[in-house]
């Protein structure tokens, strides 16, 4: 049976401190293009793999980082490979980090912070102690499943601002964190070797929202991206992208607008008859290109 092996990568960046794991460095990144390379033919995420005659490999991007045009982007060229990346579009041309990289940033810094932390607004009012990296990165855990589960959006910005308040934080943003610019943005979609997708404009949890707000969060960046790069988008991504987040309602509004094949973070292989809504993704770290062949041969056997 015919198989696609499709991969999931987020940043490519020299930087070391990833409290999250999501980095993979250049290095290793041209390692592993020149692997699967060698080794594999590489096929488009947009493109129908029923139709190929042989297994194949996919590159996927999620978010929507600048480093992906500053790093990646040379990488994938020189070897001629293609890839798609899934842009976040309520952060494109931003000051500010994503709010994952904010939480980091606010939370693990070297300073004095107070003993502990309220967070209050009319519905909640919770409170953690953080007189302890130990405690502050707890926080960091909690407040990442607030705000990705929460479907107000202005809600959960009101949280980031109270937390940057509280540590005394400004709100720009790290320069090696921030999201593609515009005109980033469209240099990356003019090479022959991307695909660009949508990623919702906020990055929340689409399972936590309701029909409406997933039309929109769907409908908006996908707009967005047609408008400001001229083209058709008919590939998405879920944010966080397991099962709880994301549902038939997703599926429906993806197909309300143009939308014929999305990935999920779900671990395993595609199969010719996989839901064309659920495709299956293996999450790359950074590892040297012998570290990373052995990856791939275990996520070829896998069948979760």
């Amino acid at each position: 049976m015919q198989k696609v092996l499709c991969l999931l990568y987020h940043r490519i960046h020299p930087v070391r401190d990833d409290i999250y794991h999501l980095t993979v460095s250049p290095k290793h990144f041209e390692e592993q293009i020149k692997y699967l390379k060698n080794h594999f033919p590489i096929f488009r995420f947009e493109e129908d793999w029923a139709e190929k005659r042989e297994d194949g490999v996919v590159i996927t991007f999620d978010d929507g980082y600048e480093d992906n045009y500053e790093y990646a982007l040379p990488i994938l060229e020189k070897y001629k490979a293609p890839a798609t990346v899934f842009v976040a579009t309520g952060y494109v041309d931003g000051k500010q980090e994503y709010w994952w990289d904010e939480l980091a940033r606010v939370l693990t810094g070297n300073r004095e912070y107070p003993r502990q932390f309220d967070l209050q607004d009319s519905l909640y009012h919770y409170t953690w102690e953080t007189d302890s990296y130990e405690k502050r990165i707890d926080l960091v855990k909690s407040l990442h499943w607030l705000l990705r589960m929460e479907s107000e959006v202005e809600r959960a910005n009101s949280w980031i601002t109270q937390l940057r308040s509280w540590a005394g934080i400004s709100p720009e943003g790290r320069r090696e964190n921030l999201p593609m610019n515009r005109e980033q943005l469209h240099e990356l979609s003019s090479s022959q070797y991307i695909t660009i997708g949508g990623h919702t404009v906020n990055h929340r949890s689409l399972g936590a929202k309701s029909l409406e707000s997933q039309q929109y969060e769907i409908g908006a960046s996908v707009k967005y991206l047609e408008r400001e790069l001229g083209k058709e988008i008919e590939v998405f991504s879920y944010p966080f992208g397991s099962r709880m987040h994301f549902n038939q309602n997703t599926f429906e509004a993806c197909r309300r607008h143009g939308i014929k094949k999305a990935a999920s973070t779900l671990r395993g292989v595609w199969k010719i008859g996989c839901n064309p809504y659920i495709v299956p993704r293996m999450e790359v770290k950074d590892c040297s290109g012998e570290d990373f062949s052995k990856s791939v041969w275990q996520f070829w056997r896998y069948d979760g």
